[in-house]
C-alpha cells in the first residue's frame, strides 16, 4: 500500500441502515464541538491519522465523525475527503463492530459492490476502521485507513489502532470535562465564550452575527416551590429546546450559568433571528412544565437578541454583542416576561 493522493475529492456511499447498529447517537453538542470548535482535539486527530498512515502504509487515513445524518472527515492524510451521508458511508458500517473492522479486499465482498468509494476513484479495496466513543460510551465516529490495493494488517498494526483509539478517547474525556456543562450537556460558560470569540475572529467582513441571551422566568421561585432536583430537571428540559435550535440552524448554544443561556447565531438576518427568538420562547412554553409561582402557570423564558455586522472595528467586540442582547433581555423581562426583544 504505497499510493498517496492529495488535493482530490471522492464520494463514499453505501446503503446501510443506521438503526441496525443498536448504538445510541452521540450527544449532538459534543459532535458540534468536535466539528467546529476544539483546536486541541483537531491536533490530536491529526497526530493520530499521521501515525496510522506511517504504521499501516495506507494511502489515506482519517478521523470520521458521525452525526445523525452525515459522515464528516477530519484530519485526512493523503487525500481531502468530502461530506457524505451517514447512511451511505463505510464508517457507519464499521462502527457496528465492537472491535477493529477490516476489509482486506472490497472486490471480494458483496456488501460493498455498490459503494462509490470502491467503484470510483480512488477505487478503495482495503479498508480498516475502529469506533471512537464519547466518555458516556456513545459513538462519535471512527479512526480509519484505506487504500486502492488489497491489504492486510499484522498484529502490530492492529494493536496501533487500539492504542490510538485509547489516546483519542482519553483526550476526548479530558476535553469534554472542561467544555460541557454536566447538567444540561450544552457548552459551559467558558467554552461558549471561547467559541463565540473564535467565530467572530474567523468571520469575514460583512458577516452578520446574532447574539442571544435566554433567561428562565421566575426560576428562583420555581426552585423554592418544587425543590432543586426539580429545578435541575427543568433546566435540562429548557436546554433541550436550546439544543434543538442549535441542531437545526447555524447556532452555538451554551449555559451561561444558573438559569441563563447564551447563543450565537451565524449568518444571521433580522427576520430570521426574530423567528429564532419566538421558536425558543414557544418551545419552552410548549414543554408545559407546571410553575405555580408564575402568573402564567407554566415555565417560560424571556429572550433578548442583538445583531452585529462584522467589520474591522467590531471583530473583537463579541462581548459587546452579548451585552447588547442582555440589555434587550432586561427590556423583555420588564415588559412582562415570556417574550423576545431585539436590541
Amino acid at each position: 500500500m504505497q499510493l498517496a493522493y492529495s488535493n482530490d475529492r471522492l464520494s463514499s456511499r453505501m446503503a446501510a441502515d443506521p438503526s441496525a447498529t443498536g448504538e445510541p447517537e452521540a450527544e449532538s453538542s459534543v459532535i458540534e464541538w468536535l466539528l467546529h470548535d476544539d483546536q486541541v482535539m483537531r491536533e490530536c486527530f491529526t497526530h493520530a491519522a499521521e501515525i496510522l498512515k506511517s504504521v499501516t502504509g495506507a494511502a489515506i487515513t482519517a478521523i470520521t465523525l458521525l452525526d445523525e445524518e452525515y459522515q464528516h472527515y477530519r484530519a485526512e492524510v493523503g487525500m481531502a475527503m468530502p461530506l457524505v451521508t451517514r447512511a451511505r458511508s463505510l464508517a457507519d458500517y464499521a462502527v457496528r463492530d465492537a472491535e477493529l473492522f477490516v476489509i482486506e479486499d472490497a472486490h471480494d465482498d458483496n456488501r460493498f459492490g455498490e459503494c462509490m468509494l470502491v467503484q470510483r476513484y480512488p477505487f478503495v479495496r482495503f479498508y480498516a476502521a475502529i469506533a471512537l466513543r464519547a466518555p458516556n460510551g456513545e459513538i462519535v465516529g471512527a479512526l480509519c485507513a484505506m487504500d486502492p490495493s488489497p491489504g492486510r494488517l499484522d498484529a502490530g498494526q492492529r494493536g496501533v489502532f487500539y492504542h490510538l483509539r485509547a489516546m483519542i478517547e482519553n483526550d476526548l474525556k479530558m476535553r469534554t470535562a472542561t467544555a460541557i456543562d454536566p447538567l444540561t450537556q450544552l457548552y459551559n460558560r467558558r467554552f461558549l465564550l471561547e467559541s463565540i470569540a473564535r467565530r467572530w475572529k474567523e468571520a469575514q467582513d460583512g458577516d452578520v452575527m446574532g447574539s442571544v441571551v435566554v433567561d428562565v422566568d421566575w426560576f428562583k421561585q420555581y426552585n423554592d416551590t418544587y425543590g432543586h432536583p426539580a429545578g435541575d430537571s427543568c433546566l435540562r428540559k429548557v436546554a433541550s429546546v436550546m439544543q434543538a435550535a442549535a441542531d437545526g440552524e447555524h447556532i452555538v448554544a451554551g449555559r451561561m450559568g444558573g438559569e441563563e443561556f447564551g447563543l450565537l447565531v451565524l449568518q444571521a438576518e433580522c427576520a430570521a433571528l426574530g423567528d429564532t427568538l419566538e421558536t425558543l420562547r414557544q418551545g419552552v412554553e410548549e414543554l408545559a412544565i407546571e410553575q405555580r409561582a408564575s402568573p402564567l402557570g407554566v415555565v417560560t423564558v424571556s429572550v433578548g437578541a442583538s445583531l452585529t455586522r462584522i467589520s474591522e472595528g467590531s471583530r473583537l467586540a463579541h462581548r459587546d454583542g452579548l451585552a447588547s442582547a442582555d440589555r434587550a433581555l432586561y427590556r423583555a423581562k420588564h415588559g412582562g416576561r415570556n417574550q423576545g426583544t431585539m436590541a
